[in-house]
């Protein structure tokens, strides 16, 4: 590939689709792209002939399929990264478009230029690793036991020949131990039945299969969601390259959950201000009619102005208070033990957890570093989030975990229940400004929860699955 401009072949029929793409891509700054298209599929193999750094194939190609051309672009340039486009979000054709050695897929009109650029250079990326491996047998070794992600061999039957130290050490597991027994196999680790039908067809048909993302146990409660890459070295022997998407995904996450926040922040100040001024007319109007409406005009009205004036103050209570659970406030900033910090915040809800017999785990890191904070407000945010794991476990069999560690340079905290989890559909809408699953329950308690974590510079993630539980994942910066 040329350091300074990358060629793309982009085959579709569709003028229309060809301008969009275009446009897009000219909002790359670095590196520079350059664009050739086909209209058709022969037209396309014609081209192929020549060096492109990439290839986008569009699905529909009049009486002839994408698929079709990336097996004729396959057989040219074995490592060619392909990448397919379609505009049907099915997962059939991406699983077709994979297993016969497409890089990646993107669906039209649903990706922007960033996703394109990370999706094209992960492509290139990933053929010349491929590429490199096979031109290098007689260095594979040197390679294998290098790799920066976790790698390994395994046969026809999906059973783990060797495996290189990362692998080990993420896994937990050693093909040659003793503990091996009949040994590991990696579709044990895929969690989901589909990939592991996926994954045994491949190995059936013995093809390859290049940046299949899929969910991986690598504990007995902990998984990862993972790209993963199969080439075949000979009849019966696979090379697999696994690469863990968890880190990506969960900076992913943070950055979205602060968007949306700042979004929500926004709306409460404009809510606030369109709200609040025509609000107070109201309130001096009732206010003034109090005051001068005669005494017989009052009692054949009954209550009516006191009801207008209640619920104009329930109004304005309403609007501060989601003003304040999305605007940043000032700190009383000091270092403060993280672990000290949890133990207050479940001294204060000590009481609910004894009465309704739940068991408490606390698995802290031993003499974990400071975090600069606010700590009652830290505390606030602790104790929300306790509140919701008590109130969601059943009595007489919950079990509350609460974990301290460091990692990446920063505090994490873990607080896991085994309650009744949260439905899939809402928990997009979380931390969302009056959202709540709760009968008698505000909607502002994660919103504030939100806000005091985000205005320290940290992040919180929930994960949760309906009937095993919730976890809540928090991050500060370590003190300086």
């Amino acid at each position: 590939m040329s350091s300074e401009t990358i060629r793309i072949l982009y085959v579709d029929d569709d003028p229309d689709d060809l301008f969009l793409f275009s446009s897009i891509l000219k909002k790359i700054k670095e590196p520079e792209y350059k664009i050739e298209s086909a209209a058709s599929y022969e037209e396309a193999l014609e081209k192929a002939n020549d060096f492109f750094d990439v290839f986008l194939v569009d699905y529909k190609l009049g009486k002839e399929t994408g698929l079709e051309l990336i097996k004729e672009i396959k057989k040219k340039q074995k490592h060619a990264p392909v990448i397919m486009l379609t505009g049907m979000n099915t997962g059939t054709i991406d699983r077709e478009a994979l297993q016969i050695g497409a890089s990646d897929y993107l669906i039209k009109g649903e990706f922007d230029a960033r996703t394109l650029d990370r999706t094209l250079r992960y492509a290139i990326r990933d053929a010349q690793l491929m590429e490199s491996l096979d031109k290098a047998a007689v260095k594979f070794r040197s390679i294998f036991e290098r790799a920066g992600d976790p790698f390994l061999l395994m046969d026809g039957n999906s059973k783990i020949l060797e495996a290189n130290p990362i692998f080990t050490k993420k896994f937990g597991l050693e093909p040659h131990s003793e503990d091996s027994g009949l040994g590991y196999f990696f579709t044990d680790l895929i969690v989901d039945e589909i990939s592991r039908m996926v994954l045994m067809e491949v190995l059936g048909k013995k093809s390859e299969l290049y940046e299949f993302e899929a969910e991986l146990r690598i504990g007995k409660d902990t998984y990862i969601n993972a790209l993963i890459s199969i080439v075949k070295q000979d009849s019966n022997l696979f090379q697999v390259l696994i690469k863990d998407l968890t880190a990506m995904k969960a900076k992913e996450e943070e950055e979205l959950n602060l968007k949306k926040f700042s979004s929500t922040g926004r709306i409460a100040r404009l809510l606030a201000h369109e709200v609040k001024n025509p609000l107070t007319t109201i309130v001096l109007s009732a206010d003034q009619l109090q005051m001068e409406l005669p005494e017989e005009v009052k009692k054949e009205s009954g209550d009516l102005i006191e009801v207008i004036q209640r619920n104009c103050n329930r109004i304005n209570q309403l609007v501060t208070q989601l003003l304040e659970s999305t605007r940043f406030s000032e700190l009383d900033v000091a270092s403060h033990s993280i672990n000290q910090l949890l133990d207050e915040a479940l001294e204060q809800v000590n009481d609910r957890i004894e009465i309704k017999g739940f068991e408490i785990i606390k698995d802290y890191q031993a003499e974990i570093c400071n975090i600069d904070v606010d700590a009652e407000k830290v505390k606030i945010a602790l104790i929300n989030l306790l509140v919701n794991a008590v109130e969601a476990m059943p009595e007489n069999g919950g079990k509350l975990i609460v974990k301290t560690y460091i990692k990446a340079k920063q505090c994490r905290i873990e607080i896991r229940d085994n309650g009744v989890g949260i439905p899939k559909e809402n928990l997009e809408r979380l931390f969302e400004p009056f959202f709540t699953s709760k009968p008698t329950g505000s909607g502002l308690g994660l919103t504030n929860t939100q806000n005091i974590i985000l205005s320290h510079g940290g992040s919180i993630r929930v994960k949760s699955e309906e009937g095993m539980g919730t976890t809540f994942l928090i991050s500060f910066n370590l003190s300086s």
